[in-house]
This record gives C-alpha cells, structure tokens and sequence, in this order.
C-alpha cells in the first residue's frame, strides 16, 4: 500500500516531468526542424541554381568541335578562326537566353590561341580583362593564371569586381566564380577554361528569408572549409571547423562568449556545407521559459518520485531494451543509439520499407532507358532479335513482347512544333511525347508498336506485324496516313513520315531501319509534309542511297584497318543504288563523286600523305570517272579504299617487318625478269610506287632500285665462274635484255667492267690452283 500510494502521489511528478520533457523535445524539435527545414530549402534553392551552372556547363563543353579548338594556334588561318565565331554564335549566344540572372555572365577561355569567347564577344584575354571583368583584388598575371590552373567543377569564393566606365553601372559588385578546365574527357593537359560570373545579390535574397525570421548568420563552405559566401560579410569562425566536420545534427557551440545553436546541412555540390548559426536566447526561447517553470515543479517532486520511477522505468524499459539489441545485432551495430529508442525502431521499419520501395522504384525508373538502348542497338544493327528462341522471354523485362518475326520501320520527322506558353525545349519534348503515344496506340489496333526518340526532331516506330495478318503492306500504309493526318490536323504539329518495307527474319530490323531512312532522306526531293514509302521510291531515278550513318560507318572501318567491313559496305552501297534501284548515269556518277569525297576526307582529316596513298600524280576523280561503267567505277573505287585501308593497317600494327621481308623476298624471286622494278613491286603488292619505294628506303636504308641492282651484280658475280656463259648470256640471265646497260651498272659498282673483273678472278683461281 505504501509503494501504491507513493505511486500515486508521484502521478503529478511523473505527468510533470512527461509534460517537460515532451513540450521541451517538442519545441526543441520544432525549432530544430524549422531552422534545419529553412537551411534545407536554402541549400535546395541554391543547389538547384548551382545545378543549372553545371548543366550549362556540360551543354557548352560537351561541343564536339571543342576538344579541336581548344588546340587551334593563336596564328591559325581564318578557317579555324571562324570555327570560334561558330562556337560564339551557335553554342555561346544559343544558351544565353536559357540562363537565369543567376548567372550573371559565361566564357569559355583557349589557352593556345589566347582566346575569349562568350554570347556577344571574340577577344583575347588581355583586352577582355581590362574592358569586361577585372577583379579587384587579382591582378590580370593572376587571373590569367587561375584561368590556366587545373580546376574541377572550382567556385572561387566571393570577390569584388570592377570593369570599365562604359559597363561599370552593370556589373554586380561581387561574384562568385566557377572554373571548369577543358577538355574534360581526355588526358591532355589543361587547354583552357570554361567560366561562369554568379551574382551574390541572387545568393543574398535567398539569405534574407533565414537570416529575418533568426537572426542566423549563415555560411557557405566549400570542402576545404573555405568561405564561398557570408550573409554577415566575414570569414567562418575557425574553431567551430572541425566541429562541422564531425555530423550535420545541430549542436550548441559557445562562440565569442555567447551560446549558439549551429545548424549543419551538407550538400552533394563538391562537398559544400551550409551552415546557419543562432543565438540561443533566440533559438530556446520558449525552451528556457517551461525549463523554469518544469525546475520548479521538478524539485517539489523529485523526491517522492525516485522510487517509482526507478521502478517503473526498468520494468517498462527491459522489453524495449531487448528490442532494440535485437535490431542492433542484425544490423550488426557496435554502439547503441543516442536518441530515442521507440524512435530507433520507427526510424529502422521505415528505413527498411523505404529501402524497398527504392529499390522496386529505381528499377522502374530504368526500364524506359534499358528499352530505349536495346530498340536503338537493334535499329543500328548492332544486335539481331530471333523471336523464336527461348531466351527471348527476357525481354518481357523490358516491357517488349514480340508477336513474330516480321518487322518494319517508321520515322516520323517533326519539322515545326504548335505554339504554345512553353518554351521551345518543353515544346518539342511535347510534340515528341504526343507523336510517341498516338503512333504506339494506332499500331497496337492490329500489330505491336514501340517507339524511340532518335533526336531532338526525329521519332522511330518499330512495327512487329502480326503473325497471320495479310494486310500488312496496307496496314502500315494506313497507320502512315492516320498517323499525320492525326498529328498535323488535330496536335497542330508538322510532321513527314517515312515507312521502310516489310521485312522477315532475324536481320528483319536492320535491313527495314536504312529501308526508312533512305524513305526519309527522300524528302529532299518531295519536300516537308509528306508521307514516303520505300516501295514507292525503290524504283525512282530520283534519288541515291549513301546517308550520313553509313558514311560514319564507312570512315570508321577504313580508319580500324577493317577491310572485309569496307568492302561490304561499298557493296552494300552499290547494290542498295544499281540493284535494287534504277539510277540515271548523271546521279550514279554523283554517288561515285561523294563516295570518292569521303575518301578524300579520310586522307586529309588523318593527315596520310596524299602521294603515299595515290601517288604524286595521281587523280582520283580521273581514275574512277575514267571507267564507263558503274561495275568498273565500283572496282576502282573499291580498290582505292583497299590501299587506304592497308595503309592504316601497315602504320597501326606491325606488319611492316612482314611488309619488308616480303619486298625483299619478291626481288630476289624476280631477279632475272627484266621488267623487275619500283612499278612492278608496288603492283604485286596494292601499294603505290611512291609509297614502296618511301617505305624500303626507312626501314632497309637503302633505296630499292639500288638494292635490285646490287644482287643482280652479286648474282651476275656468281655466273662468271661458269666459264661457258658469255658476258651477253649472264646480262640476261640477271635481268638486263641490254649487255651495255649490264656492263655500266656492273663497273659503276665494282669499278671494272665485266670482262676484266672475270679474268681477274679466273687468274687469281689459276694461281691458287698451282
């Protein structure tokens, strides 16, 4: 009875303490989260801000011609200069109008030429220094050299910046610096520098909000703990540095005399920290006024409550406890957790439950690109599909069943979007996604469609016929014409579309795919807004088959030595054009005439010598055009990238000892043929003359007409021991059919003519014999 009524008068002790404790961690917690909640949503505005930087960053530098200008000499003639007035007014001034006032201003510097270049200005760093952006405190030697320091996604901290009179008015009067060196996808030494000017006016008004309702001071912080930016002007306090470091839960720190709550939120943006700091009469105000109300309380019942509290607490804490080392022990945790362990638990299902529903997501997430990267594969012909096999059930993954092996290809190019509120990107995206679902859905009616975006305005449908269906030919007709019916009169959407034939069988989809694009490339000749089959074209005299991925394709094999890939391919190209097709001679010669130029392109763009490759006197257009016939074209043609071929092979591998010991092996095999020579050679072998006779005299040292005739001499040395061959008999033998053109060759060798030397030798064999 005395521990029941002790009980009962420690009910308002224990209400009390409960009461305090909950109002404390409640307000504690709600000032917490609140002060955590608004450096979160800082953080979140100004990473979101720092993102479009990146982003802006990735699209200018990414440019495929960068890498190359970055390498262009300050005196380079005026075609590579102009590649840096196409970069300015292309890329520069394209991205200008899709940046925020975030971002003040963007340049991108070429270390090599000494070049600046942004949306409106071409200009060297000198003038641009000294008429744009000075900084206050670099001088133009440092900022040249922070231009050409390494830098890797760097924000250089706050700094003041000046300019000249004309703009002075215009410039923010700080700026936070980001510097990312080029290139960024090889290993060459830094080249240059892109460069974008952020203004801390946009960063201070998203301060405001925070520093109004806390009177926080609040700091940005890169890895390194230096001070990107400050609401309060000053530097981050060093001692509270290695504090930050250890956690982002909010901890009390006692700064200048005066206790502070530091609030702590990391950031994924190189490492940044955000940090807010809070007096703490500010931050625990209400917590401070119920603690001395909850004191007061606490010492008129702190007495008769012990004992039930003690009690009570290991009474209702032991199942609680064994809970929770259970948990710890399957999550294999060596320290018990500091907070709330109702909380532990909570936190423990939750995480748990969210870490599967991550995952199940995430795998969601990536079908559509899984999808996405097959359907491409298998319309580039990297891959073939057989339906048949068992295996292909894997595919049901992808969200792709196929119901035969019969397909066809269609490609949708958008040439003008709806006007609309968006902007141009969200416009074209929008049009995409309307064109990828009306044609999916219009196929499924009898087949099954799936679609990929090929670029920004191009669209493909792969149609799997279906098995039985008879009307395929007009169904794909007629999924062609409601398909732009639909899109241009009721989305308001320009569109033509292309449709490549039917095709059966494993290699159904790669032979359908050029099918469409040829249908495609087509509309050169019909014009936009149109609806173009490959059936209806096959046999016009219109039109040539060579687009730009084959040609892609062709350049690549050449340059990879791959010369069964580069034959098949121009057979490819013939029979697509003169068998499968009726070609006017005037378009036929067209087709040589850029096929003939692709190959040019290689010689140049790799910078083959030209006479190593053809010959010093050698014309291309001549040799080819020279023959009267399309096969005949087709064989010179074919040769020519023959030779190109081998020439990467020889140079890229070494196969030139075996090119060398196979030379030398043929000129002592046609020795004694009169007509052995440069020109035969370099006939036996595909190779032109001036490239044998470059390539014997590298690698044996010595020239190869030279070389021919010292073993003819040497051979002819031989033969005068036969005392029953005359001198005329061994000229031939050795491959003279002119014994005066034998006798000068022999005496400018060995100083004596013929005659003289055998009866020299034969003396000599006399005297030895007696």
């Amino acid at each position: 009875m005395i521990a029941t009524n002790l009980f009962i008068l420690l009910i308002p002790l224990a209400m009390g303490v409960f009461l305090y404790t909950a109002v404390e961690k409640s307000l504690e917690s709600s000032s917490n989260r609140s002060n955590a909640a608004m450096l979160e949503q800082l953080k979140l505005s100004l990473d979101n801000k720092f993102a479009e930087i990146d982003t802006l960053m990735k699209q200018v530098v990414f440019d495929p011609k960068l890498d190359y200008m970055l390498k262009i000499p300050a005196d380079s003639d005026a075609a590579s200069q102009y590649l840096f007035v196409e970069f300015m007014r292309d890329k520069m001034a394209k991205y200008r109008s899709m940046t925020s006032s975030f971002i003040f201003d963007y340049y991108v510097y070429f270390a090599t030429s000494d070049t600046i270049v942004k949306s409106d200005l071409l200009t060297d760093s000198r003038s641009f220094y000294s008429t744009h952006y000075t900084y206050k405190d670099l001088s133009y030697g440092q900022w040249k050299s922070m231009l050409q320091n390494e830098h890797s996604m760097s924000y250089l901290p706050t700094t003041p910046l000046i300019g000249a009179p004309s703009n002075d008015d215009a410039l923010p009067k700080e700026v936070i610096t980001y510097v990312q060196s080029l290139p960024i996808l090889t290993q060459s030494a830094n080249l240059g520098s892109f460069v974008a000017l952020i203004n801390v006016d946009q960063v201070k008004q998203l301060f405001a909000q925070m520093e109004s309702a806390s009177h926080s001071a609040i700091y940005i912080l890169d890895a390194n703990g230096n001070t990107i930016i400050s609401n309060r002007g000053n530097r981050f306090p060093q001692e509270l540095h290695e504090r930050v470091e250890q956690g982002a839960e909010p901890f009390p720190f006692k700064l200048q005399g005066v206790d502070q709550m530091v609030s702590v939120a990391s950031s994924q943006k190189a490492g940044w920290k955000y940090v807010s700091i809070t007096p703490d009469d500010i931050f625990m105000k209400q917590v401070n006024q119920i603690q001395s109300w909850a004191i007061l309380l606490f010492g008129l019942c702190v007495i008769m409550g012990l004992l039930a509290v003690s009690i009570g607490a290991y009474r209702n804490y032991r199942p609680l406890q064994r809970t929770v080392s259970a948990i710890m022990r399957g999550k294999e945790m060596s320290k018990r957790p500091l907070s709330d362990e109702y909380e532990f638990i909570r936190q423990t299902i939750e995480g748990s439950m969210h870490e599967e529903k991550s995952l199940r997501s995430t795998l969601k997430q990536q079908v559509p690109f899984i999808r996405a990267n097959y359907l491409s594969r298998l319309l580039n012909g990297h891959m073939d599909v057989d339906v048949s096999m068992p295996g292909e059930g894997s595919l049901q993954f992808m969200e792709l069943d196929f119901v035969s092996d019969r397909f066809a290809v269609i490609l949708v190019k958008i040439e003008e979007v709806y006007p609309g509120a968006e902007d141009e990107e969200q416009r074209w995206a929008h049009a995409r996604f309307i064109i990828a679902n009306v044609g999916v859905d219009m196929i499924g009616v009898h087949h099954m469609g799936f679609s990929l975006e090929l670029d920004r305005d191009r669209v493909a449908f792969l149609v799997n016929l279906a098995e039985n269906r008879e009307e395929a030919e007009a169904d794909l007709r007629e999924i062609a014409q409601w398909l732009f019916t639909m899109i241009s009169e009721r989305f308001h959407i320009g569109i033509t579309v292309a449709a490549g034939g039917i095709h059966q069988g494993p290699k159904a989809i790669r032979n359908a795919y050029p099918e469409a694009l040829a249908a495609l490339e087509y509309r050169l000749i019909l014009g936009q807004h149109a609806i173009i089959h490959f059936n209806d074209i096959n046999d016009s005299k219109q039109h040539y088959y060579y687009p730009l991925e084959v040609e892609t394709q062709l350049i690549n094999f050449v340059r990879s030595g791959d010369t069964d890939n580069v034959e098949k391919t121009l057979d490819n190209i013939y029979a697509m054009n003169f068998e499968a097709s009726h070609m006017t001679p005037e378009l036929g010669k067209c087709l040589f005439f850029n096929i003939i130029s692709t190959f040019l392109k290689i010689v140049n763009a790799t910078h083959v010598a030209q006479g190593a490759v053809l010959g010093a006197d050698f014309d291309p257009i001549k040799e080819v055009f020279g023959n009267s016939t399309a096969q005949g074209m087709q064989e010179k043609t074919k040769e020519l990238y023959q030779r190109l071929t081998r020439l990467f092979i020889v140079e890229r591998t070494d196969h030139s000892t075996q090119l060398l010991q196979d030379i030398v092996r043929a000129v002592h095999e046609e020795l004694g043929n009169p007509n052995l020579g440069l020109a035969q050679i370099a006939e036996r072998f595909g190779m032109t003359p001036q490239y044998i006779s470059t390539f014997f005299k590298k690698n044996q040292g010595q020239n190869l007409l030279d070389y021919i005739t010292a073993n003819r001499i040497q051979k002819a040395k031989d033969l005068m021991e036969n005392k029953e061959l005359t001198i005329v008999q061994i000229s031939q033998k050795v491959g003279y059919n002119n014994d005066v053109v034998f006798i000068r060759a022999f005496k400018k060798l060995e100083g004596i003519t013929p005659g003289k030397y055998r009866e020299t030798m034969l003396a000599n064999r006399a005297s030895v014999d007696v």
